[in-house]
């Protein structure tokens, strides 16, 4: 081994090697028709998003911590696949012809906090679809929000008069505009603080988790994607003729290159 062995030369920078240019133009046009015939096989798919905004109003209360209302907003989105919003979604969609499953609707789907915004992400291979199933998933879904939002009021309400009723059987004095129910008996407010149990426990059970504080303020409807996220046509055509024309030079290389073996001295 002496060192012209190590003198190389590569045989892409060699000019009489442009004469191999139907290598490279033939490995292109293959490249071209195996990324377009890989389009077919792989549908581009459209991404449509639908928006709902919650407004978090700041408090002086100890017992609501940062931690706290930032759990609070990860799990408005958790709500998008409530059980009953589901259903509502499938039964919904069955009457535009779509049929769909449970499994389905997670499948398609996505879920990504914006600040204090949730973002529902439908993925479809129509881009009129994909942002029909959003409208009508994301308004049940604000609807089912809204509902347990006053939920959330009210049994923050429940609560407060809990709190009343509570300090006149035990003869707390309490403020001059909660005198009325202190007026009743014992038994009559032994009754009501059972009673009002019960409709705490039903309100907090409607509210999903929300509280007084995490207002679910408005949405944006998802309009009609206009180009899709993955598997574009034309991205996969260009791509294979790039990965074509990359190939053909490795191939020029080979061809033109010198055969010597390291094991001569």
């Amino acid at each position: 081994m002496n060192a012209s062995d190590f003198d190389y030369h590569p045989a892409l920078v060699s000019f009489k090697q442009y004469r191999q240019w139907w290598i490279v133009a033939a490995a292109m046009i293959l490249g071209a028709l195996i990324g377009l015939g890989l389009s077919y096989l792989f549908p581009p798919v459209y991404e449509a998003v639908f928006k709902v905004t919650t407004n978090t109003r700041l408090t002086v209360d100890p017992n609501i911590t940062e931690i706290m209302v930032n759990n609070s907003l990860l799990h408005v989105g958790e709500l998008v696949y409530q059980p009953d919003v589901l259903n509502q979604v499938i039964n919904e969609e069955k009457k535009q012809g779509i049929n769909l499953t449970l499994n389905d609707l997670h499948r398609i789907s996505s879920v990504e906090r914006q600040i204090t915004s949730t973002l529902l992400k439908i993925h479809w291979g129509d881009p009129q679809t994909a942002a029909q199933i959003a409208n009508t998933w994301g308004k049940i879904f604000y609807s089912a929000l809204q509902a347990g939002y006053q939920q959330a009021i009210l049994a923050d309400e429940l609560s407060q008069v809990q709190t009343i009723l509570k300090n006149c059987l035990a003869g707390t004095p309490v403020a001059a505009d909660a005198q009325q129910p202190c007026g009743s008996s014992k038994s009559e407010l032994e009754a009501a603080i059972a009673q009002n149990t019960e409709k705490i426990a039903k309100a907090e059970l409607g509210s999903l988790g929300l509280y007084r504080e995490l207002n679910v303020s408005e949405y944006q409807e998802a309009p009609i994607p206009t180009a899709p996220v993955r598997g574009e046509r034309g991205w996969m055509i260009a791509g294979g003729a790039g990965i074509g024309f990359i190939l053909a030079l490795l191939v020029i290389e080979i061809l033109n290159s010198p055969k010597k073996s390291f094991l001569s001295e």
